[in-house]
């Protein structure tokens, strides 16, 4: 659907007279200059956010062609040529925009699902059981202020359902959501601790999610949710209230009995006295409840029973984000093998053009189901995005993406197949060394096949790094400081076991101020892989200094020879300069020149200017310790009377830093001009004062890949050291010591996660295996993921059982354990 600036003009009720172009065209939202894909139809929402402010991109729009400009700032369009909307407040104005969207189809059944967990599952498991319609629907998570938004305006007049979902981390937001969605039947899934910290209580949050069904007819919920059922028998009295469960108070079917057994679920149902046996394919309980809800909304939407099992027996597990992991030949591998439409064919590209650094890119496409485009119209779409994201070769698998070819600019290399096993025969013979590949598809494609093919055959063993909660820390971080002080990312140490390029790439794309690694060689290699930030090298060695000088990195300087050496070596035109970071030592007593030798230093600097200082800076020893703050306090007045030596001799002033990440929380007054940001960045609080405001990032997964039954008081492990008192089960699971968790772990002292219970571990952790005592648990299968450590498991207390701290136990994670980057 199209509006005219003039009409949104008239929506937002902004000035006529700062427009333009009044009968422009826009079909386009956008709210990230870098995800822009036709910008003559586009308009971009300015809006001021905790680690930027959009108002500081608005040239980078206009340079990028888009000249539709809603801001709250007109002091920035001084001389352009643009239609500018002037208003009060940016997420209000889009709101305000998408809200008027949703109200032209007010004949629009519209699904809303909230709740704790579930929401994103189950409105992609009714899309998959929906295919027969033409239903619009959240992309991924899509459900907060802004994403909510950015979902509904995808509405079209083809659609004869909307399926969306709404998230709230706070107390104010969930009306906002309501009146844009204006569902007319809603799910509430469950209530749990999810942002649990925007409340002050359970009971608030759960209150503040049900302003959700305040204009709702009709509401779905687990009747067997005491909690949830009982808030809203009480608050909706006048709606027309649809439950399921175990209870007999269940009003549309009740739950008579769930069997498990490996892989699947037969749960019995009774719907007006007649029952049913659901064949469900997974056997863990979110996933169960997740099925039935999906039920529930199938039986309200007029499917019939023996359909609804058809289409249950069909789900498969829904990968909730893009999955990066590492591909044969040295390429990378982004999965999104689940759907096929616009709006995720969109996203997966902007994580692709993300990831990719400098290697070519390959797109593999399947046909494109359920968009409710004509071919022509849909291909027009999918060549325009593959243009603007610069793809190199294109494979198509289906019958309507072998029109695409009309449409691709002549460079772009395209390959047709009917099916998805021509296709692998001749994998062997494509040139994927060194490309970043994008597999995108519909399920009914069966892409994964492709996946397996080009995946690294790694390890099992996984170790996941959520780069969505990488970027919620960095806003948590950036939410204490001044507009003016810039980041430097610390990614030593393959960033703390994250994997230090594809990390660099994804804080590049967030746009921190600098990077800083420990080594020469890896500044080297981030830099080869297309890595154009600021780069400190915090340990140089002499033998790098060269490389430093040709890839533009920039050392940390902490003695007079090192600096000398470096002097001695570089060779730069006179108008050119090598940059430094000078460390000083403070009180830490490890790296960085002493008080005594701040003179030598300066006269040394001062008499070679193609040494230019970009920062001076120290580390304090126990800044997050407030029985050192004395201390603390002390080494930082050492660090300002330093700092005024230093720039006395070299007449400028470099850059300021000091503070590492318990730092930033506990002496806003150092921030200066830059701030290290490190285990912070991994959602780790060693001050204790905000972890619950961070998510972790590391989730260490294992696999079952063996059960045994064992006798009462038999011995297990090496040296004998375990013992089944009991009798009962062990699970062996693919990690151990060599894959980084220790052997301090073993003989009880720690228990993994296994489909949300918790077994310890039994006898001695082996090389490459751990065992695990299940005991008499009957829902626990071999190829069963265990979970080491994760979002509800911290590190810390792995930590704890193996009497070290949390960087070293990210550190040790092997590099033959497969990583896997997720992204929301």
């Amino acid at each position: 659907m199209m509006y005219t600036a003039i009409k949104i003009s008239e929506i937002l009720g902004t000035d006529k007279s700062l427009l333009q172009f009044p009968n422009a065209l826009i079909t386009r939202l956008s709210i990230d200059t870098r995800k822009i894909d036709i910008p003559e139809e586009t308009i971009f929402f300015a809006l001021s956010g905790s680690m930027h402010d959009g108002n500081e991109f608005i040239q980078d729009a206009l340079d990028k062609g888009i000249r539709n400009i809603v801001s709250e700032n007109t002091l920035k369009f001084s001389g352009q040529k643009a239609n500018v909307f002037q208003v009060n407040h940016g997420i209000q104005a889009l709101q305000k925009l998408t809200t008027f969207h949703r109200n032209q189809f007010k004949e629009l059944k519209v699904i809303g699902i909230i709740g704790s967990n579930g929401k994103t599952t189950i409105k992609e498991w009714l899309f998959q059981m929906l295919h027969d319609r033409q239903v619009v629907k959240s992309p991924k998570s899509y459900n907060s202020q802004t994403g909510v938004p950015l979902s509904v305006w995808q509405i079209n007049e083809h659609h004869e359902l909307g399926i969306f979902e709404a998230g709230i981390s706070q107390r104010g937001e969930m009306a906002n959501l309501a009146e844009t969605i204006k569902p007319t039947i809603g799910l509430f899934t469950m209530i749990g601790d999810a942002h649990a910290e925007g409340f002050s209580s359970l009971s608030e949050k759960l209150n503040e999610k049900l302003l959700f069904f305040e204009t709702v007819q009709t509401i779905v919920f687990n009747e067997d949710d005491s909690t949830v059922s009982t808030s809203i028998r009480t608050k909706f009295v006048d709606r027309k209230l649809l439950s399921w469960g175990r209870s007999k108070n269940a009003s549309l079917f009740r739950v008579i009995a769930v069997q498990r057994s490996n892989y699947r679920s037969d749960v019995t149902i009774s719907i007006n006295q007649n029952e049913y046996v659901i064949v469900i394919p997974f056997s863990d309980s979110a996933s169960i409840d997740n099925a039935l809800h999906c039920v529930a909304i199938l039986i309200i939407l007029g499917k019939e029973v023996n359909e609804i099992k058809q289409e249950i027996l069909k789900l498969q597990n829904i990968p909730m984000r893009l999955e990066l992991k590492n591909g044969i030949h040295n390429s990378i591998l982004i999965n999104d093998t689940y759907n096929a439409d616009v709006q995720s064919f969109k996203i997966a590209l902007e994580f692709l053009s993300q990831q990719s650094g400098t290697k070519e890119k390959i797109l593999i496409l399947s046909d494109f189901v359920q968009t409710g485009l004509d071919e022509e119209t849909l291909n027009i779409q999918l060549a325009n995005l593959i243009r603007t994201h610069r793809i190199n070769y294109v494979v198509g698998i289906g019958q309507q993406v072998k029109g695409l070819v009309k449409y691709l600019d002549p460079h772009i290399v395209f390959s047709f197949f009917t099916n998805i096993d021509d296709f692998i025969e001749i994998i062997p013979g494509i040139d994927i060394s060194n490309k970043a590949i994008l597999v995108k598809g519909a399920r009914v494609f069966q892409l994964e096949k492709v996946i397996r093919v080009l995946s690294d055959k790694a390890h099992s063993a996984t170790l996941e790094i959520d780069l969505q909660s990488i970027e919620h820390n960095l806003k948590v971080f950036s939410n204490q400081l001044s507009p003016d002080t810039q980041i430097i990312a610390v990614i030593k140490a393959s960033a703390y076991g994250s994997g230090s390029e594809e990390l660099a790439r994804f804080l590049e794309f967030k746009k921190v101020g600098y990077l800083a690694v420990a080594f020469v060689d890896e500044g080297v290699q981030l830099r080869q892989a297309g890595v154009s930030l600021p780069i400190i090298i915090l340990n140089p060695d002499s033998n790098g200094i060269q490389e430093m000088v040709t890839y533009k990195l920039e050392p940390e300087v902490y003695s007079m020879d090192q600096l000398r050496e470096i002097i001695s070596i570089i060779d730069l035109d006179e108008n050119k300069h090598f940059y430094v970071h000078i460390k000083v030592d403070t009180g830490m007593h490890r790296l960085g020149f002493m008080q005594a030798e701040l003179n030598d230093l300066g006269i040394l600097l001062a008499s070679n200017v193609q040494i230019r200082v970009k920062s001076i800076f120290s580390h304090l020893s126990s800044s997050e310790d407030a029985s050192d703050d004395e201390f603390t306090h002390n080494q930082v007045k050492a660090y300002i009377d330093s700092y005024k030596v230093i720039t006395e001799f070299i007449g400028y002033m470099p850059l300021k830093h000091i503070l590492n990440s318990a730092g930033i929380i506990r002496f806003p007054q150092y921030h200066f001009d830059l701030v290290r940001l490190g285990l912070g960045l991994y959602g780790i609080d060693t001050t204790e004062t905000i972890a619950g405001q961070l998510e972790k990032v590391h989730t260490l997964k294992a696999t079952i890949v063996q059960i045994k039954t064992i006798s009462a008081s038999e011995y297990i492990g090496y040296n004998r050291r375990g013992r089944s008192v009991s009798g009962g089960k062990i699970a062996i699971i693919n990690i151990g010591y060599a894959d980084g968790l220790m052997r301090m772990a073993g003989n009880g002292r720690y228990k993994v996660e296994i489909h949300g219970k918790e077994y310890p571990v039994i006898g001695n952790v082996c090389m490459d295996l751990t065992i695990i005592d299940i005991g008499h648990a009957d829902d626990v299968y071999a190829g069963d993921e265990a979970v080491i450590f994760g979002k509800g498991r911290p590190v810390e207390e792995l930590a704890k059982v193996c009497q070290t701290i949390p960087y070293e136990i990210l550190s040790r994670i092997s590099g033959r354990v497969r990583r896997l980057y997720i992204q929301g």
